[in-house]
């Protein structure tokens, strides 16, 4: 884990170009506080149009479970997909979605905020912004459903208000927001459906691992799409402040 922190550490601050005067680090004037934007990047997360999409995820999730197509695609997956291959692809993805990545990108918004800033850090700067905004509708939504794992006693999909914390994957969440924070910022049009494609890599893990349904994969991706969006979305106001 330290490995990979330093490795993003390193990266931040010696490949990323300096823009502030002549040297390395920034004067303290020009320090851009870490929340600066958190309160109007919250509104945006917590909006109607983020609840609508959210609220449709929701819906969509419950057919799949009521309707016993969320058991059905996970038992076709484990019988007639998963394989030794597959469980090594898994094994590596997974690691994506883990826990500490929340730090990394935490201690990269830091050198964005306090010594340098280029695109790596303010990319992932937004990755722990989008975090941020995410993270406590992703908690609410995995105990507050309260769905269970295929993998637990009972296996079941069903909604059963604070039963269980798996309503929604959290390793779908984590590794969606640095794939999808890229698509938002890239002018590439290839490089950004990559990564669009990409997102849904750590979360396919999950189904292979038997750790989440699709449904459960669906609503984590859903609400990192939705705060990813609230951190990049620029008002059509501050796009008109800051045109030339």
């Amino acid at each position: 884990m330290w490995v990979v922190i330093g490795l993003c550490l390193v990266c931040a601050s010696l490949a990323v170009p300096t823009r502030w005067g002549d040297g390395t680090r920034r004067r303290a004037g020009s320090r851009a506080p870490l929340f600066k934007g958190t309160g109007r990047q919250w509104r945006r997360n917590y909006g109607r149009r983020a609840f609508l999409r959210l609220g449709a995820a929701t819906v969509v999730a419950g057919a799949l479970i009521y309707t016993g197509a969320d058991e059905a695609i996970e038992g076709f997956h484990r019988r007639r997909v998963r394989s030794t291959d597959t469980d090594a692809a898994a094994g590596v993805l997974r690691f994506f979605g883990e826990r500490f990545w929340f730090l990394n990108w935490l201690l990269v918004a830091g050198v964005d905020a306090w010594w340098r800033s280029g695109s790596f850090s303010r990319w992932g700067r937004a990755n722990f912004e989008a975090m941020v905004v995410g993270l406590p509708l992703l908690w609410t939504m995995q105990r507050g459903l309260g769905a269970n794992r295929p993998s637990s006693d009972d296996g079941s999909p069903r909604w059963r208000p604070l039963a269980a914390p798996n309503s929604a994957s959290g390793h779908a969440f984590i590794a969606a927001v640095p794939w999808l924070s890229l698509a938002a910022r890239t002018s590439n049009r290839a490089l950004a459906g990559f990564s669009r494609l990409a997102s849904v890599a750590t979360g396919w893990s999950r189904l292979n691992d038997r750790k989440h349904y699709v449904s459960q994969i669906l609503l984590g991706w859903t609400i990192a799409s939705n705060a990813v969006t609230a951190v990049n979305e620029v008002p059509a106001q501050q796009k008109k402040d800051e045109s030339p």
